[in-house]
């Protein structure tokens, strides 16, 4: 199995795929759940509530990983390992995320039902430590 190169990984992260974000949990134990994100000056933003168990969890341990993959063959996907810092978000933020994923039209929507929690969410802004990555379609 082959690695993604720089420019690879760049691309894949520009995709609209689902990411998992992997905290520690209060018991010590990896937990992952499914999360939309953006990728911005190499470092991996994701709008969380603030009081949600992904944001209780990286307060307590800032160590995460996010893991993206594509579900088809041939499967290609990059680990992320990296460290949070907390960050206010903003509307405009939340807006390109929607759209990343649900396309302009259904994205503004979502914004727009979802405006009045956006005071109750936080920016897990995650400075990137290490990552590896795999391509199958490069052998194995």
């Amino acid at each position: 199995m082959g690695r993604l190169t720089e420019e690879e990984i760049e691309d894949l992260l520009a995709e609209p795929e689902i990411a998992v974000l992997s905290v520690v949990n209060d018991q010590g134990a990896p937990e992952g759940t499914p999360v939309w994100f953006e990728y911005r000056d190499k470092r991996i933003q994701i709008m969380v509530g603030a009081n949600s168990h992904k944001a209780r969890c990286a307060r307590a341990n800032p160590s995460v990983s996010v893991t993206l993959d594509t579900r088809q063959a041939p499967y290609r996907g990059i680990c992320l390992r990296g460290t949070v810092t907390f960050a206010e978000p903003d509307g405009e933020q939340a807006r390109r995320i929607a759209r990343h994923y649900l396309g302009e039209e259904m994205g503004d929507a979502y914004v727009e039902a979802t405006a009045a929690t956006l005071a109750e969410q936080v920016l897990l802004d995650i400075n990137i430590d290490s990552s590896f990555s795999w391509d199958y379609s490069k052998g194995f």
